[in-house]
């Protein structure tokens, strides 16, 4: 079975992690030195790179979500959106995914967004605060790439991370499955 969007999306979630650790460095730097980032002749200095690392990981989770599609039927859908593509799998796959112990036994997945009505209603439930928080990620890889457009931007990238841990766990078991 061919690998080649896991390779790719695992090319870009290491690019996520890497540039993250930056973010992380760079930050404490600049903390430490009175909120001034340090100018500096190497080749990145230590700024910041928040666009880059965003884009990186949302291009990951769309792949990761790619892989599985192709995993269960041998092609990938086309198209960035995360939902969109969530809601694309079998309905067995989309519960497996849900039901994975990253996303099931998190609780901060069923609060969804804060700001919508929907949430205090007495029908809103876990799985609709999950797709809340699908939908907040579901343009994150078209939007970043382009955040010099916009005014303000949010990524959940504590959402993508146990999102993909939970796609990545229901391919290989789908994969292994189809080796059998």
């Amino acid at each position: 079975m061919d690998i080649k969007i896991r390779l790719q999306a695992d090319d870009f979630f290491n690019a996520y992690r890497v540039l993250s650790e930056h973010n992380t460095a760079s930050f404490e730097e600049m903390q430490r030195s009175g909120g001034k980032p340090r100018l500096s002749g190497k080749a990145f200095g230590s700024f910041p790179t928040m666009s880059p690392s965003v884009v990186c990981l949302a291009f990951a989770v769309e792949l990761y979500i790619k892989d599985l599609h192709f995993v269960l039927n041998g092609k990938a859908p086309r198209g960035h959106n995360i939902l969109r593509l969530y809601e694309k799998l079998p309905e067995n796959v989309k519960h497996d995914v849900y039901a994975h112990k990253s996303i099931n036994q998190n609780p901060f997945v069923a609060r969804g967004n804060a700001l919508s009505v929907r949430r205090f209603s007495k029908d809103y439930t876990a799985y609709d605060g999950f797709i809340d928080q699908l939908t907040a990620i579901s343009n994150g890889f078209e939007k970043w790439r382009y955040s010099h457009e916009s005014t303000a931007l949010q990524y959940e990238e504590w959402f993508a991370l146990i999102f993909i841990e939970a796609v990545k766990s229901i391919a290989d078991i789908a994969r292994i499955r189809s080796l059998a």
